[in-house]
Order: C-alpha cells, then sequence, then structure tokens
C-alpha cells in the first residue's frame, strides 16, 4: 500500500514538473514572438498634434524606393540598428493624404543609402528630414487609408487599407471654420472653437468597434470646401455631420438646438432629413435643451453638394447670453458630444437595418 502510494506521488509529480515545462515553454514562444514582432500604434492626426514639435520647414531628401513584391498598398522600412519599437512615432495625416514616421536614433544619416521597399501604385512619393533626435519619414500616399504595423527585427513593415475594409460605417465629423473661417464670433466666443471643441470631444469618446470617424480638422487649421468634400469621396463615407453654432442678434433670447439638412436631393429609405431629425432629437435629449427644428440649406452650403446623408446640427446660439455661457462649459461640450455620437449609433442601426432587408 505504502509503495503504491510512493508511485501515485511520484506520477503527481512528474506531470506537474511537465506542465509547467509546457506552460514554460508556451510562454517564452510568445514572448520570443512577441518581441519579434511589435505592434506600432499610429496616430489619426490631420495637422501636427498637439505636444509633438518637428523641424518640418526642410523639403527633405528623397528616398530610394524600390517595388515590393506581392504585396498590395504596403511598405518595408529598414531601420538604423539601434532603433526599437518605443522609438517610433508614426502619424496618418490622411487630410494631407501622408504617413509620417519619426525615428528616434543617431544615425540621421542612415536613408542616404537605405532603399525603402514599398507598392509604388500606392506610395507616390517618399522624403527624409534629418531631425535633432532623428529622422522624419514622410510619405505621400495615393488615397486615404488605415494602417497597421508591426516591427520584425530591424524591419517596420506597414500595411494600408481602406477604410470600407476595416469598418462597416465610416462617418465624416466636420467642425465648422478653421483658419481665418471664424464663423460666428462678436460675442468674445467665436463658432470656430466651439465647433472643434465639440468635435474632439466626439474622437475622444467614440467607442462604437464598426465606425471609424475622420475629423476634417483638428486644430485651428483652414480647410476649404474642395478638401472637405475629398476627404468624404476619399473614405466612401457613409454619413457626414458638421457642428456648428449660430447667432440672431434681433432676437438675443432665442436659444436652442437645431439641424440643417438639403431638402432638394432625395435618398430612399435614409436620407438627409432622416439624419437631421435623428441629429437633432439626440443632441436635444443629451444637453437638456429645447429643439427647433429641422431647416433646409441654403443652395450655397456644403449640405448642397453631398451625396450621402448629410447635416450640419447648431448646437445653440451665440448670441443668447446664457447659452453662450453653457457652451464655454466643458461638462456641456460633452452633452453635446454625446448627443452627436448617440446619433451617429442610431443612424449606423438604421442603414444596417436597410442593408439587411437588401440582401435578402
Amino acid at each position: 500500500m505504502e509503495t503504491k502510494q510512493k508511485d501515485f506521488g511520484r506520477e503527481n509529480l512528474i506531470v506537474t514538473l511537465a506542465l509547467w515545462i509546457l506552460l514554460f515553454g508556451t510562454g517564452m514562444t510568445a514572448m520570443l514572438y512577441l518581441s519579434a514582432h511589435k505592434t506600432i500604434v499610429i496616430a489619426d492626426v490631420t495637422q501636427d498634434p498637439e505636444g509633438i514639435v518637428r523641424d518640418t520647414e526642410q523639403d527633405g531628401k528623397e528616398l530610394r524606393l524600390a517595388q515590393i513584391a506581392d504585396s498590395p498598398g504596403a511598405l518595408e522600412i529598414p531601420l538604423p540598428a539601434d532603433v526599437k519599437a518605443e522609438n517610433l512615432i508614426m502619424e496618418n495625416r490622411y487630410m494631407d493624404r501622408e504617413l509620417w514616421i519619426h525615428i528616434q536614433c543617431k544615425d540621421t544619416k542612415f536613408y542616404d543609402n537605405a532603399s525603402v521597399s514599398a507598392d509604388l501604385s500606392a506610395v507616390l512619393r517618399g522624403r527624409y528630414e534629418e531631425q535633432p533626435d532623428g529622422v522624419l519619414l514622410k510619405f505621400n500616399m495615393d488615397t486615404v487609408k488605415e494602417y497597421h504595423s508591426t516591427m520584425e527585427g530591424n524591419i517596420l513593415r506597414v500595411e494600408g487599407f481602406l477604410p470600407k475594409e476595416l469598418y462597416s460605417y465610416v462617418v465624416v465629423v466636420d467642425p465648422a471654420g478653421g483658419g481665418s473661417e471664424k464663423g460666428f464670433c462678436g460675442y468674445g466666443y467665436e463658432e470656430k472653437e466651439l465647433a472643434l471643441q465639440i468635435a474632439r470631444q466626439v474622437q475622444k469618446d467614440v467607442d462604437l468597434p464598426d465606425v471609424k470617424l475622420y475629423l476634417t480638422r483638428l486644430d485651428d487649421t483652414e480647410v476649404s470646401r474642395e478638401e472637405r468634400l475629398s476627404l468624404i469621396q476619399a473614405v466612401d463615407a457613409d454619413l457626414y455631420l458638421g457642428i456648428g453654432a449660430a447667432q440672431e442678434p434681433s432676437d438675443v433670447n432665442r436659444y436652442g438646438i437645431q439641424c440643417y439638412y438639403n431638402e432638394e436631393f432625395f435618398i430612399p429609405d435614409f436620407g438627409n432629413a432622416d439624419l437631421a431629425d435623428i441629429t437633432t432629437r439626440a443632441v436635444t435629449i443629451a444637453a437638456n435643451n429645447r429643439a427647433l427644428g429641422l431647416i433646409p440649406a441654403d443652395e450655397d452650403s456644403i449640405l448642397a453638394q453631398i451625396q450621402i446623408p448629410a447635416a450640419q446640427v447648431s448646437v445653440g446660439f451665440l448670441s443668447n447670453e446664457q447659452e453662450r455661457g453653457l457652451l464655454q462649459q466643458e461638462v456641456y461640450q460633452e452633452k453635446l458630444a454625446g448627443g452627436i455620437l448617440d446619433a451617429i449609433e442610431e443612424s449606423c442601426e438604421r442603414i444596417a437595418r436597410l442593408r439587411e432587408r437588401e440582401e435578402e
């Protein structure tokens, strides 16, 4: 009996050791794989993001580009020997159709001789600029894309995808004004500033995994109408939602939320008026304000040139002192942004139901 217990104990010990060896081996394999294949985060920006300053005045030198084999939309970039994943900062500057890669390294002359492999039908041009702490690579792309990247050894591999290849719904959010286009102002607060603050909050709060948001600007940059329309087309957007404000000097007591839409362009099942109605209702409820209804857009409005469901929400009146005070409060802006996101989510659900019906 005692011998059997010893044998049983020995067998348990062997099994336990085997399991620990298997677990250790699996863990080491995973660690080695991850250390060799590091994913690099790529930030979405339209212009220089706050907190990152680079010397970009120089035109830069031309990168040597060689055609990559059997990898549509891809880039394979050799890196200096001392570069690690944490030394890379990548930015998808989609409004400029550019991909920027900032490499922190000692060898700032590395790309004088190194060659980058690329899909030359997607990568139109490559440049590099020496920076105080390394090198900045700039790639001009054929269109707006989303990028996935991995670092394998000293090679950075970047793959480009059209937005619709990764997301079911693409939405362009367009804060009014920018640069010299101040919008309504004269009360110590400019429409362009308000619209941008709310748009940034929308981008910060979005948590819709199947929806991709593109903002036409992230800072006080002037964006032409042509650039806004070009973005809509380039990303094959499903929805366009502008953000702005209103003023009524002849009636400073007027307040509330309203939405503009193009009544001339009819879209079956779910169109401009539907999006405007959903947005007005969602933003009004979220902000606990009052709805002033839907307003047909003027002929010269950007809405008249958009052929997908499109609307522009006016989040309040800058001419109303009380409402202007609310609009300047971060807490109130968060409520407005929440309402806009609710409207986007409900609109995407409507589109999903229409797609399912078409497939039946």
